[in-house]
């Protein structure tokens, strides 16, 4: 059981700036760990994604910035939309991108393919907070 999560996403691209890539995730606030993560288009279908892994968690508590998607998504469930609440995993996005130069916004390092884009991130991931 997880007690408060906090979800958000984060831009990426892949080539080229308009080749978007986004990183969804949930970020556990007790635990502080991230708990799972998709990557796709910055849609509900990618949103769902993530939801699905996060079903097994039995989360009490959703804490998310007031993007539109969210809301819909998570109606009837205990949901707090506040910008105040998402300091951690907002903290957690700029750790990413200080670690990971390919997620700099304005970096000569960046991504050339959608594959090694999601494996170096997930593996970056999975060795701070997986295992």
């Amino acid at each position: 059981m997880i007690v408060c999560a906090e979800m958000d996403e984060q831009w990426g691209y892949v080539g080229a700036k308009s080749r978007q890539r986004w990183l969804f995730y949930a970020y556990d606030r007790l635990r502080k760990t991230v708990v799972a993560h998709v990557f796709g288009e910055r849609t509900m279908a990618t949103l769902g994604r993530l939801m699905s892994l996060l079903s097994p968690f039995d989360v009490v508590i959703w804490m998310t910035d007031g993007w539109p998607l969210y809301e819909s998504r998570l109606k009837g469930k205990l949901h707090v939309i506040r910008k105040r609440y998402t300091q951690r995993i907002e903290r957690h996005n700029l750790n990413l991108r200080q670690h990971l130069a390919r997620l700099g916004r304005k970096s000569l390092s960046f991504s050339k393919s959608v594959e090694l884009h999601d494996k170096v991130i997930g593996h970056y991931l999975n060795i701070k907070h997986y295992q």
